[in-house]
């Protein structure tokens, strides 16, 4: 990338394309130590940063229809699902279907509590619902999670928390 980077900003240096094709072969290296060409290489940087931008708009409604939700658009551009969910509003489709074969809801319950565990498409990825023995009720938040097993997971740990004595003392027993 480097590379990229240098040679772009040699053709915006004025200071490069002025020399001559029979110029010392050091003297590239003198020229790229000063300013105007450190300046010719942040614009090179700049336009590559606009090109991979633009290139990566291009591949989000890809990656979209492709099946990607935004927690896997995220990781790929090393960013929040939810700043993937910003940056690329319609990336994924809202009619996206969770994995092959998967309801797209299930209910779990344990420790004497209930949660849901759906596919929400807007997302693109599984989220939770749920109320613990205890009355407490808790859900996924702002999370979706790229597996149904990672959302069953998350939902039992809160229903765990939320148990009551009697529960705990049953699942012990068994």
């Amino acid at each position: 990338m480097s590379d990229l980077a240098a040679t772009l900003a040699d053709q915006l240096s004025t200071r490069m394309q002025a020399l001559p094709s029979t110029a010392p072969a050091d003297v590239p290296l003198v020229v790229r130590d000063a300013g105007d060409w450190q300046l010719a290489l942040m614009r090179a940087l700049r336009e590559i940063r606009a090109a991979a931008e633009e290139l990566a708009d291009e591949s989000a409604p890809a990656a979209g229809i492709r099946g990607a939700g935004y927690p896997q658009l995220g990781d790929a551009w090393a960013i929040t699902r939810q700043g993937a969910r910003k940056k690329w509003p319609h990336a994924v489709s809202a009619m996206s279907a969770p994995p092959a074969g998967q309801e797209v809801r299930t209910t779990l319950e344990a420790f004497g509590g209930s949660a849901g565990i759906s596919w929400h498409a807007s997302e693109g990825g599984w989220w939770w619902i749920g109320q613990g023995a205890d009355g407490a009720a808790g859900d996924a938040g702002e999370d979706t999670y790229a597996t149904r097993e990672e959302a069953a997971a998350r939902a039992g740990a809160f229903l765990q928390q939320h148990a009551t004595t009697t529960e705990l003392e049953e699942v012990s027993r068994a």
